[in-house]
């Protein structure tokens, strides 16, 4: 009997763990599996399970990702910009060419994402 009480309460331990993994699949969020490694790898610290629970619980809005999207592409282009300016004016030692290592890897993500968008 005392087995099983133990087992009952391991597996009731381990649901409520998981909360944040299973709210998230429940919202269908595109960003799940990402919450549930958060979850998992990070959730016995306390912090990380309120921090998985905050992120599968937070809606994601369009307009948000839009805005970001933008400001990511300005970033770039300004980058791009620069280093066409400075190679035409001949100091193109002195400033870095266009390299992807340059772009923050935010910036590449949100170009990524906006050529998803227009297909």
């Amino acid at each position: 009997m005392l087995k099983i009480i133990e087992g009952a309460l391991f597996v009731g331990a381990l649901m409520l763990y998981l909360v944040p993994a299973m709210i998230a699949d429940a919202r269908e969020r595109e960003d799940a599996f990402a919450v549930t490694m958060v979850n998992i790898l990070l959730g016995w610290t306390v912090i990380g399970w309120f921090a998985a629970l905050v992120w599968a619980r937070h809606p994601v809005s369009n307009r948000q990702l839009k805005q970001f999207a933008r400001r990511a592409q300005r970033a770039v282009a300004r980058v791009t910009i620069d280093a066409i300016v400075a190679r035409a004016s001949g100091r193109a030692s002195s400033i870095p060419m266009f390299n992807p290592r340059l772009v923050p890897v935010v910036a590449r993500i949100a170009a990524s994402t906006n050529r998803r968008e227009r297909h």
